[in-house]
């Protein structure tokens, strides 16, 4: 399963049902579809499969649909062990989390949580008040430097009175190499994030640019600050999906670092 820390940042659906009914098999299909809609951008979903049908019958369920989302076994993220004790056989629930964590929503209603990722990664783009700057500003420092630093200088040139109070944190920062890197790896990233594969008169990104990028911060993965390492593992895991996309068909694929 995806690291905890690939996850930050991102919205994440995790999904808990029995998928080896009839039931459970539309819901495959409606989350396929629900993954094909969002993929491209800073989403995850992860399937939890709790029901009596065995590992071969899933596994063979997903390839016959085509599935390309990650379906685990009871996946313990999902639910509580408070939650699991007080219903135990309580299934079909999806839980999204936003990108610093919060639970969104929790509940069975498809086209409720469609809804709800779509309007998270919309905030997540980019923050449009004060208060939103702040927000993701105060999570990011903790977890995620250079995405904070990124986010700071922008808060910066738009809100520069209320800025002021970062500039501690912005200028200690600056001083270190690695945390620049790895907001000029967050920039490219981020720009991979809000291409639009899907339109044909998009401007192409540059594969050459993406592939250099990866090389280039491959180094970061091992840093001694494990926030900067984790970053830039989580860059180049979406950056090699990026380059994987953009590649012809029928070329190597690199296969990412996550």
């Amino acid at each position: 399963m995806a690291s905890g820390g690939y996850l930050r940042g991102k919205v994440v659906l995790l999904d808990y049902r029995d998928y080896g009914d009839k039931a459970g098999v539309d819901a495959m299909r409606r989350l396929e579809e629900l993954w094909q809609t969002f993929k491209m951008k800073p989403f995850v979903l992860i399937g939890s499969h709790r029901g009596t049908a065995g590992a071969e019958k899933i596994k063979r369920i997903a390839e016959g649909l085509k599935l390309t989302f990650p379906i685990y076994r009871e996946a313990d993220i999902v639910r509580t062990e408070e939650q699991k004790a007080t219903d135990p056989e309580h299934i079909g629930f999806m839980y999204i989390i936003g990108g610093t964590g919060r639970i969104l929503y929790c509940g069975t209603d498809d086209r409720r949580a469609s809804g709800v990722i779509a309007s998270a990664l919309i905030s997540m783009r980019r923050p449009t008040t004060v208060k939103q700057w702040k927000h993701y500003i105060d999570y990011d420092i903790g977890v995620l430097p250079g995405r904070a630093y990124v986010e700071i200088e922008e808060f910066r040139k738009e809100h520069p009175k209320e800025a002021a109070a970062y500039d501690g944190v912005w200028a200690k920062f600056n001083e270190d190499g690695e945390i620049r890197r790895v907001a000029k790896l967050e920039r490219i990233a981020q720009q991979a994030k809000d291409y639009d594969f899907k339109d044909a008169n998009a401007k192409r990104l540059n594969l050459e640019k993406v592939e250099k990028a990866i090389e280039l911060s491959a180094d970061l993965k091992k840093s001694a600050n494990p926030f900067v390492a984790q970053e830039a593992k989580n860059c180049i895991a979406d950056l090699t999906w990026t380059a994987a996309m953009l590649k012809p068909a029928g070329s190597s694929q690199k296969q990412g670092d996550k």
